[in-house]
């Protein structure tokens, strides 16, 4: 016992004695370098005005990446950072109700929290926080934007008592700031994406919801204005880059081939669309048959008439493309058409090989099949996974409307939502508005570089305003980003830093941002902002 009492006691001396010999870790004091941050102005979308989980509420409102910036500044001096407050519920957000991680993909359900009754209850400004979910670098100088709630309701709350006409520029004109940071753009190509491109590049009549923001009549000339709106004061300020949306898990939880069937699933679907095109083929070469086979009748008829008035055969001819041409001979076609029609259809399938026009019928039917089956277009199944079938427009090429999709095509999350990943409809075609092609993705990219190359010109061009490259944020966090013993990253429910709509970020999502802003802060004005602790902000809620 004296043993380890003399131990002990030997033990704690020494301790005691290399504790005075400890290093001391030099932390730096926070400055403010060569800003300004008395009046910090975010502008933006969504992403700047926290929200997630398919939702703007109180909650997730007052962990935005803005928020916590300033949180950070507090350090340094009080300064008043005012968001729009949303009560409670605000719009309305999603939660996961139930979650299996068994089962390959996940099985997940979802439960809405219903908005609340006064989030539509105009407030007054001005506000440090200017994300408004859904605006587009297009939309700033719109005069009404938020007249009425169904143009914008995120903006007309926040018009309080301003005139109804204001413009989202002229309330960014009225609150000039010391310091700005702004990540406009992403909703100039989200809309085209999110909805699958079936509004086209020029998206809606209008409005052009739904489309692509002309990168040098629309989209310059709004954020020069905007540039303009910020640093008439003498601002510095962050620009942030849009980021390729096409890496969200809104565009990445379903792989292209993530059709897994079993052997005799597979067999069954194979027997199915063969069945089916057989079938869609054999009654359009059917109705092309009869039409030609009416067209030719009636083509004889004039011809042989007009020969038989003593026309030549090159008049004969004439005669009989004019009236086949003409709106009595269209009439006569179609007549003859249903005469014919009724002739073969009239027949029992067993009677049917007796029509005078029936091997023609075939003969065309194989032809087509033989051409579509070496074109690649009718779908095939294997054991395993399998690219899911898709809608496209029907062409000359592409009778049927409809192929595999391949890789680099992506389903959209709107797809496991709409239940078109489940049992039959998961052999159905999936139409338009839940996949991208090849096509549409390489437009959402191509526009979006065009509008990284006008955000990088500000910051390249003008030493008061610093570049974040928003991909990059986004890699680390694809990567595996570590931090006091948690791994956060891309995947969806369970990578800590997507909410449940897969585009946009959760609190800890968020404050990876802040984190970046305040890094590249530092990095260009001499500041020295702390950093937030990432793990102090939640991820997915999961039951």
């Amino acid at each position: 016992m004296k043993f380890w009492i003399k131990n002990i006691i030997y033990l704690l001396s020494t301790l005691v004695v290399l504790s005075g010999c400890n290093p001391e870790i030099e932390v730096p004091v926070p400055s403010k370098g060569s800003v300004d941050f008395s009046n910090y102005v975010a502008v933006g979308n969504s992403l700047t005005a926290g929200y997630s989980d398919n939702g703007l509420y109180a909650d997730g409102q007052s962990q935005s990446f803005p928020s916590l910036i300033a949180g950070q500044m507090h350090e340094i001096s009080m300064i008043e950072f005012r968001q729009p407050d949303i009560p409670g519920n605000g719009s309305g957000y999603v939660y996961v109700s139930s979650l299996d991680l068994t089962t390959n993909p996940p099985a997940v359900s979802f439960g809405q929290f219903t908005e609340d009754p006064n989030w539509l209850n105009q407030i007054d400004g001005p506000f440090n926080n200017m994300g408004v979910p859904g605006i587009r670098v297009k939309d700033i100088t719109v005069n009404g934007y938020g007249a009425i709630p169904q143009l914008n309701p995120y903006f007309y709350r926040m018009l309080g008592g301003k005139s109804a006409t204001t413009s989202y520029l002229e309330m960014v004109q009225e609150n000039p700031p010391t310091f700005f940071t702004s990540w406009l753009g992403n909703n100039d190509v989200l809309g085209y994406a999110s909805s699958g491109g079936v509004a086209g590049i020029t998206g809606a009549p209008i409005t052009g919801l739904g489309g692509l923001t002309n990168p040098t009549t629309e989209f310059k000339p709004s954020y020069d204005a905007l540039i303009a709106a910020l640093t008439s004061s003498g601002a510095k300020g962050v620009v942030v880059t849009i980021p390729d949306i096409t890496l969200t898990p809104f565009f990445t939880r379903i792989p292209w081939n993530g059709l897994v069937l079993d052997a005799p699933t597979a067999a069954l679907a194979n027997q199915f669309y063969q069945i089916s095109i057989d079938t869609t083929v054999q009654k359009g070469v059917e109705q092309q048959v009869i039409f030609g086979a009416a067209t030719q009748q009636v083509y004889e008829s004039a011809y042989q008439q007009a020969i038989d008035s003593g026309a030549s055969d090159g008049e004969a001819t004439a005669i009989a493309e004019n009236f086949v041409a003409s709106e009595d001979g269209q009439s006569a076609i179609a007549e003859a058409n249903d005469i014919i029609s009724l002739s073969y259809y009239g027949l029992t399938e067993d009677q049917r090989p007796n029509h005078p026009l029936y091997p023609a019928i075939q003969q065309n039917k194989t032809a087509i099949m033989a051409q579509l089956d070496a074109a690649g277009l009718i779908p095939e199944f294997n054991e395993g996974p399998n690219p899911f079938v898709i809608e496209v427009p029907i062409t000359q090429e592409n009778p049927l409307g409809l192929r595999q999709m391949a890789a680099g095509e992506l389903v959209l999350l709107s797809a496991q939502l709409g239940g078109q990943l489940t049992g039959q409809a998961a052999l159905s075609p999936k139409p338009d508005q839940y996949i991208l092609t090849t096509e549409e993705v390489k437009n959402i990219n191509d526009y979006t570089a065009d509008f990284n190359d006008i955000i990088r010109d500000f910051a390249s061009s003008n030493p008061d305003i610093a570049l974040l490259e928003s991909n990059e944020a986004l890699e680390d966090v694809r990567d595996g980003l570590w931090q006091d013993g948690v791994n956060v990253t891309a995947d969806y429910l369970t990578g800590g830093a997507f909410s449940l709509d897969g585009v946009h970020l959760t609190p800890r999502g968020y404050a990876i941002i802040a984190n970046r802003i305040i890094e590249v802060i530092n990095d260009n004005f001499d500041a020295t902002i702390s950093p937030v602790n990432i793990n102090n902000y939640r991820a997915v809620v999961l039951p």
